[in-house]
């Protein structure tokens, strides 16, 4: 479903302005992914993980083309999307779903309005521009909030919720938007421990039940652990560690995070 085939990026960082992607001005260039190889199946649930900085969130997002990479290439259903042009990306990425641990969502709009953008990759540029969408758009989105436990919700504002509701709201976007694959970036760093396996648990029976290709980082290793069908562990930019759960060993821990404060953290406590 996803295949990465030598995969870099770069940041270039000049004085007095925030990073950059690499685009031949003068400065300081930092290598945030190096020679990234990777293969994801359909419907596998493949979890990153990594230290801060390691190149997980720079990863996914280089996955769906939000930034693009430096070199390599990004194949999305067999299909090489890194050197097609913005209107045929657009068209690949209806099909890519995203999940952030800041929910991205309008805090001002309803939970309706916010899930109904998950159509936006279905009408046409104008209609988006005006906010207009058809009767069968508003019936996918109200049937999406109904798989999360939303319905009552609908026309609630997005800043009256909680930040477990929030991440609903988000998810339930991503299955109106008919995503056959789903990118979560520390989709539940920010909740509490019991909402963080409600979330994991909601994820993982939506992307089981609609045979969903799942790639999320992480950064609890013991969660992941219960969620992941396979884990790819990245330091300082690359792949150091592809191992089932039940075949992670303290080594392969210890390369990911390194025999220091993060592996007692993240590692050896199993957060």
């Amino acid at each position: 479903m996803i295949r990465i085939e030598g995969l870099s990026h770069y940041y270039a960082v000049r004085a007095g302005h925030a990073a950059t992607q690499a685009d031949g001005h003068e400065g300081k260039v930092e290598r945030a992914l190096r020679d990234i190889n990777l293969e994801v199946n359909k419907g596998e649930r493949l979890v990153l993980l990594g230290s801060s900085g390691s190149g997980k969130s720079t990863l996914l997002r280089c996955t769906n083309l939000s930034i693009r990479p430096t070199e390599g290439r990004v194949y999305i259903g067999g299909r090489e999307i890194t050197s097609l042009p913005p209107v045929e990306v657009k068209q690949i990425r209806r099909q890519v779903g995203v999940i952030s641990q800041n929910f991205n969502l309008l805090e001002g709009a309803s939970v309706l309005k916010n899930v109904i953008l998950g159509r936006l990759g279905y009408v046409a540029t104008l209609s988006s521009l005006l906010g207009r969408f058809s009767e069968e758009d508003v019936a996918i989105a109200t049937e999406a909030l109904k798989r999360v436990g939303l319905e009552s919700y609908i026309q609630k504002r997005v800043s009256d919720l909680s930040g477990g509701q929030k991440q609903r709201v988000a998810i339930a976007r991503a299955i109106a938007q008919r995503s056959t694959i789903l990118l979560a970036d520390e989709p539940v760093s920010s909740l509490d421990p019991k909402l963080m396996k409600e979330i994991m648990d909601l994820i993982t029976e939506i992307c089981t039940e609609s045979n969903i290709t799942l790639v999320a980082s992480l950064h609890f290793l013991e969660l992941a652990k219960s969620y992941a069908t396979r884990m790819v562990g990245l330091r300082e930019g690359q792949i150091v560690v592809e191992n089932t759960p039940d075949e992670l060993t303290d080594k392969d821990i210890i390369d990911i995070y390194g025999e220091t404060e993060d592996w007692v953290l993240y590692g050896k406590r199993g957060f």
